[in-house]
C-alpha cells in the first residue's frame, strides 16, 4: 500500500535541491520510518509546492541524504490548512491536527493516514477533494440538503448545555461516525478525566481562570454562530481541534532557553521557516541601518518591522522574539506626525515645576537622543570586566559630590574613597530612612539630604569634586541610603559606591560637558549631563571579544513628519559610514554627539497617504526602501475561507484589481484586513467589511458611492439614498447568507 509523509524543510537550498539531510546516523530519526518509493509533500514557508517520491538513501559528508524525484508541482501552492488538512482521503489523526503544525523535535517527517477510499496518491486532486469541518446543533441534521460529502460535524445537544454528543461524516445520504475524530477526542477527554461543555471551556478560557485570549475568541465566535446559525464552519481544522476536541487546556508560563516566555500546548513556529521572508530584510540592514517599509495600508508593515528585527537578533546569534528585545529596551517605538518636533526627536527644553511650584525649563533628551544613550551606556558595560554598571540607564542621573572639604579635610576624603562610599554631613544625627520628605526638609534645609535619600538612585553616576573644573574620582551608586556614626568626623548620611575611575593624579577637566558651568562648593547637587557622555570618561580599553548587542528605533508613519525639521543636523549623522565617527553639536545642551553604529531605524510609510509632502530627499538618499505589498497567499494559507463560503484571499485579489484601474496601486487594500485572531467567523467578517473596508473605500473616492459601487457592487447601497445597506448575515436554506453571497459575486462573476 502506497505511504505518503508530510516533510518539514526548513532549508530552503534542500527544497529546491529535492533532498533533505541529516548530519549523522544518531539523526535517522527524523525520517521517521521513510523508505525508498514513499511519498512526501514538502512544505517549505507554509507551502507545499510539489510532491516527491523517495528515491534513495546516501551517505554524503558524514551526514545522510535522502533523494526525492518529483512527481509533480502545483500552481498555485497548496496550503496545511486550506488543501492538506481538509482532503477529505486524509484521516484527520493527530499527525495531521497536531504534529505537522507543530515544531516536533527530532522529527522532520510525519505519516499522514489515509481514508479506505483513497485512490493513487499521483491522482489525487487536492484543489476538488476538501472537505468540511463543522460543530452543529443535532437539531441541523434533518436537513440533510445543507450539508456536502466529505462533512466532519462535531454535535452539539443544546445551546444551554453545549456538550459534545458525536462526530460524524456525511457521505453524501446519511450520517456515520467519524471513528479515527471520535477516538482522538475521547482520547483527550480521557487524558482530562472530565468531558467539558463548550460553555465550560469557555470559562475556563477567560482571564480569571486559564487565561487563554485566543481560545475565549474562538468559543465565543462558535456559541454566536451556533445561537444564530445552528452552525459553525470552521475554516481551519487545526484551530477546532485545539480549542474544542482536546479540552481545558492549561496556559501556563514558562520561561524559554533565551529569557522569553512561551506557552505550554501552542504551536511553535519553526523560526527559521517563518523568518525566512524577512531574513534578506535583515540582511539589508548590515549593508544600510535605516531602512523604510513602504506600502498600502494593511498591508503588515509594522508587524513586518518586528519580524526584521527578530531576524536581525538570530543574524547576530540572539534567537529571541521581538516581545524580549523590547523588554530589554532595546526597542523603541514612535510615530511622527505633522506637530512632531527637534525637541521631541533629539532634546530641547522642557517645562518642569519643583516643589515650591515654580516652573523652570531643563534641557531633556529626546526620544533619538535617549536611544542612543542606552546604546553608549552598553557599549562601556561592555567593556567593564566587572558588573557594576548593570543599574546604569540612559535615564541615570549625574552627581557632583564633596567628600569632606578639600585640602582642609584630605582625612574624610580617603577614608571614604577607601571604604567606597559617599556621605553629607548635613541634617540630623540619625537615620532618616524612615522619614517623609516633608520631615527630612524641615530637618534640612540645604536639599542636600533630601537628594542622597530619595532622588539618588541606584546605577546614577557620582563625580567627586576636585576643583571648580575638574573631578578627581569616578563612581556608581550600589546601594540605597543608610545611616553610620562608626567615624569620628560627623559623615553619617551615606550610599555605597563602586569607582569605576581613579582619576586623582590627573584630574578630569568637566567645564566644557557640564555646560561650560563651574562646580560650585555645595557638597552634593545634580548636574545636567547625561549619563553616556559621563561614562565617557572612563575610557575603557574596548572589549572586542564581546558583540554589542543591537538597538532599534521604529518610526510610524514616518512621511507624516517634517523630516528636515525633525531631525535637524543628525540627518547626516544617519549615514552608516558617518556612525561612531562624526559628531555635531546640539543646540540646546552644547554637547558633542555622535550616532552609534549598533541603533538601527525602521521607517514605516504608508503610500496611499497623499495629504502628506513626498520625503524630503536628503533622507531618500540615506534610506533603503523596502516594498510591502499585499499578499494574498499569505490569506490563503491561514484563512481559506470564512463561514465555510467566502474567500477572503480572492476577494481582496478582485478588490485591489478593481482599485488599481481606478486609481492606482499604491492605494491597495492590505491583507493584515483579513488576518488576525478577531477574524474568525462571517460576523467578524462582517464588521471589518463594513468598519474598515468599506470605509476605506469610501474615503479613496470622497464618497463618492457609484466609484465605490463599481467594486464592490450595488447591493452594498440603497439606489435612492446613497446609504450602505447592511446585508443579513443570517443563513437561507442553502447555508448562504446575502451578505455572504455579495461578497462572493464581488470575485466570482464580477457585480
Amino acid at each position: 500500500m502506497e505511504r505518503l509523509f508530510i516533510g518539514k524543510f526548513t532549508k530552503k537550498e534542500q527544497y529546491e535541491g529535492n533532498y533533505y539531510r541529516v548530519n549523522n546516523e544518531q539523526e535517522k530519526s527524523w525520517f521517521n520510518g521513510l523508505k525508498e518509493g514513499d511519498y512526501v509533500l514538502p512544505s517549505h514557508g507554509g507551502y507545499f509546492g510539489k510532491l516527491f517520491i523517495c528515491k534513495s538513501f546516501e551517505k554524503r559528508d558524514g551526514g545522510i541524504d535522502a533523494v526525492f524525484d518529483v512527481v509533480k508541482t502545483f500552481t498555485p501552492e497548496l496550503t496545511l490548512s486550506g488543501h492538506i488538512v481538509c482532503c477529505k482521503y486524509f484521516k484527520p489523526d493527530i499527525n495531521l491536527l497536531n504534529k505537522v503544525i507543530k515544531a516536533t523535535r527530532g522529527y522532520g517527517f510525519h505519516e499522514i493516514a489515509l481514508e479506505d477510499n483513497c485512490p493513487g496518491i499521483e491522482s489525487i486532486d487536492f484543489y476538488k477533494s476538501q472537505r468540511r469541518f463543522l460543530v452543529v446543533m443535532e437539531e441541523m441534521l434533518s436537513n440533510i440538503n445543507f450539508f456536502k460529502p466529505s462533512d466532519i460535524c462535531i454535535t452539539i445537544d443544546n445551546i444551554k448545555n453545549t456538550s459534545i454528543q458525536d462526530i460524524l461524516e456525511f457521505n453524501g445520504q446519511q450520517f456515520h461516525r467519524h471513528d479515527t475524530f471520535w477516538d482522538l477526542y475521547q482520547e483527550k477527554i480521557d487524558q482530562g478525566a472530565k468531558k467539558y461543555t463548550l460553555v465550560q471551556l469557555l470559562e475556563f478560557a477567560d482571564s480569571r481562570n486559564d487565561a487563554a485570549p485566543k481560545k475565549e475568541k474562538y468559543l465565543q465566535a462558535v456559541l454566536g454562530a451556533l445561537e444564530s446559525d445552528k452552525y459553525f464552519v470552521a475554516d481551519n481544522a487545526v484551530a477546532l481541534y485545539d480549542n474544542i476536541l482536546v479540552g481545558r487546556k492549561q496556559y501556563t508560563q514558562k520561561a524559554s532557553g533565551n529569557g522569553s516566555i512561551t506557552d505550554i500546548d501552542i504551536p511553535e513556529d519553526d523560526i527559521e521557516e517563518d523568518l525566512t521572508p524577512y531574513q534578506q530584510y535583515a540582511k539589508l540592514m548590515e549593508f544600510n541601518p535605516n531602512i523604510i517599509l513602504y506600502g498600502p495600508p494593511g498591508t503588515g508593515k509594522t508587524y513586518g518591522a518586528m519580524r526584521i528585527i527578530e531576524a536581525f537578533e538570530a543574524m547576530k546569534g540572539n534567537n529571541c522574539s521581538f516581545k524580549t528585545v523590547n523588554d530589554e529596551g532595546r526597542a523603541k517605538f514612535i510615530t511622527f506626525h505633522q506637530a512632531f518636533s527637534y525637541e521631541e526627536f533629539v532634546e530641547g527644553l522642557r517645562p518642569e515645576t519643583d516643589s515650591k511650584g515654580n516652573i523652570k525649563y531643563e534641557i531633556k533628551p529626546g526620544v533619538l537622543r535617549k536611544i542612543a544613550e542606552e546604546c553608549k551606556i552598553q557599549e562601556t558595560k561592555k567593556n567593564l570586566k566587572e558588573d557594576v554598571l548593570s543599574d546604569t540607564t540612559g535615564d541615570s542621573k549625574v552627581w557632583k559630590v564633596s567628600l569632606g572639604r578639600r585640602n582642609s579635610e584630605e582625612h574624610i576624603y580617603k577614608a571614604l574613597k577607601a571604604k567606597e562610599e559617599i556621605a553629607i554631613g548635613y541634617g540630623p544625627k540619625e537615620s532618616v530612612a524612615d522619614w517623609s520628605d516633608e520631615q527630612i526638609d524641615e530637618a534640612d534645609k540645604t536639599g542636600m539630604l533630601k537628594a542622597l535619600r530619595s532622588k539618588m538612585q541606584i546605577g546614577d553616576i557620582v563625580f567627586i569634586f576636585n576643583s571648580i573644573r575638574t573631578i578627581r574620582l569616578i563612581g556608581v551608586v550600589v546601594s540605597d541610603y543608610y545611616y553610620t556614626d562608626e567615624d569620628s568626623f560627623g559623615y553619617g548620611h551615606r550610599r555605597k559606591v563602586k569607582w569605576i575611575k581613579d582619576c586623582e593624579k590627573s584630574p578630569i577637566d568637566i567645564f566644557r560637558l557640564n555646560q561650560e558651568k563651574q562646580l560650585t562648593l555645595s557638597s552634593l547637587y545634580e548636574l545636567k549631563i547625561n549619563s553616556a557622555d559621563a561614562l565617557k570618561l572612563i575610557d575603557v580599553k574596548e572589549d572586542k571579544t564581546t558583540i554589542s548587542k543591537p538597538f532599534y528605533l521604529i518610526i510610524d508613519e514616518i512621511n507624516r513628519g517634517n523630516i528636515a525639521k525633525i531631525f535637524g543636523e543628525l540627518i547626516t549623522l544617519i549615514e552608516k559610514d558617518k556612525r561612531d565617527r562624526i559628531s555635531c553639536l546640539l543646540p540646546y545642551s552644547g554637547q558633542e554627539f555622535t550616532l552609534p553604529k549598533n541603533l538601527y531605524i525602521i521607517g514605516t510609510m504608508n503610500t496611499s497617504d497623499r495629504s502628506i509632502a513626498l520625503l524630503d530627499t536628503a533622507l531618500r538618499r540615506r534610506f533603503a526602501f523596502v516594498e510591502i505589498t499585499p499578499d494574498t497567499s499569505l490569506i490563503e494559507s491561514r484563512i481559506p475561507t470564512i463561514g465555510g463560503n467566502v474567500s477572503p484571499a480572492k476577494l481582496l485579489a478582485a478588490i485591489n484589481e478593481k482599485i488599481t484601474d481606478k486609481i492606482d496601486r499604491d492605494h491597495r487594500i492590505g491583507h493584515s484586513y483579513f488576518l488576525g485572531d478577531d477574524l474568525i467567523s462571517k460576523a467578524d467578517l462582517f464588521y471589518v467589511w463594513y468598519y474598515k473596508i468599506l470605509p476605506l473605500l469610501m474615503e479613496y473616492f470622497y464618497n463618492d458611492i457609484k466609484q465605490v459601487a463599481d467594486i464592490v457592487g450595488e447591493r452594498f447601497f440603497d439606489k435612492k439614498t446613497g446609504e450602505i445597506v447592511m446585508l443579513s448575515i443570517k443563513a437561507n436554506d442553502s447555508g448562504i447568507s446575502d451578505f455572504e453571497n455579495a461578497l462572493m459575486k464581488i470575485y466570482e462573476r464580477g457585480n
